[in-house]
């Protein structure tokens, strides 16, 4: 498959996961901080990027005019779409779109964001270029994503195993370059806040359904790395009930587009 098709698939195969708090806790409810600081008012039009089901798009909708959530899933906008009907949320748009050829006029959005997707793109650059030409000057973009390791080979290996559990995986950058990547895209007043976030290791595989023998190979150097072997930069821990439990770090990158 190409990585369009991996990207097809997998979401087409996670959708109904991402909308079930219980496999999905650390995107539903435990990341509404990524968007505390960014500034909106009441009048605003917003722009989702690579949107999944909406969750930014109908978080951000009680404090906007207008979200539009842009996905290239259908069954991820489907399901969201439904959500946000269940919800009252009337003034998001769901809409089939390619994130890096994004078809809207330059400027057509105060706010733009882009949330845990980045690690997605295969050229996240070209993502961020389009997002950056989509908002007016004088407005805010919104980078979010999971934050690799700033030790090169811990963050290989972050990234191998994360693609192991997910083939459409690309990469997670490090903060300092999605601080490098915003600054290269003209923006500026870059605020990068990282937040660790704790989660069960089998719901994480069971909402991306990881094959028994792939996630058994997951395990395996989740185990290592606790008795001290090669470094997974997943910070592995058992609990009393020999539940295996990680860390995932996320970053919210919120920046200013000149005037």
């Amino acid at each position: 498959m190409d990585h369009s098709e991996k990207i097809e698939h997998a979401f087409t195969t996670q959708a109904e996961a991402f909308e079930d708090a219980s496999r999905n806790q650390v995107f539903t409810s435990d990341s509404r901080w990524v968007f505390e600081r960014l500034p909106l008012s009441a009048d605003d039009v917003v722009l989702d990027v690579a949107a999944g089901t909406g969750h930014a798009a109908r978080q951000l909708a009680g404090s906007a005019r207008t979200v539009v959530a842009l996905d290239a899933t259908v069954a991820m906008l489907a399901r969201g779409q439904a959500q946000a009907a269940a919800d009252g949320r009337h003034n998001v748009l769901f809409m089939r779109g390619d994130a890096a050829a994004l078809p809207f006029l330059d400027g057509s959005f105060d706010v733009v964001v882009s949330r845990f997707a980045a690690h997605h793109f295969e050229h996240p650059e070209a993502v961020v270029a389009e997002m950056v030409r989509c908002t007016r000057p004088g407005g805010h973009v919104a980078l979010v994503d999971l934050v690799a390791d700033e030790d090169p080979e811990v963050a290989a290996e972050q990234n191998r195993l994360e693609r192991l559990r997910d083939p459409s995986h690309t990469r997670m950058l490090a903060a300092i370059e999605i601080q490098a990547l915003l600054t290269e895209a003209g923006l500026e007043a870059i605020d990068v806040a990282t937040r660790p976030l704790e989660r069960p290791l089998m719901p994480w595989l069971e909402q991306a359904q990881t094959p028994a023998q792939t996630a058994g190979e997951i395990r395996e150097a989740l185990d290592a790395d606790l008795e001290g072997a090669r470094a997974t930069g997943f910070k592995p821990r058992t609990n009393e009930d020999g539940d295996m439990w990680f860390t995932q770090t996320f970053g919210s990158a919120i920046a200013s587009k000149p005037s």
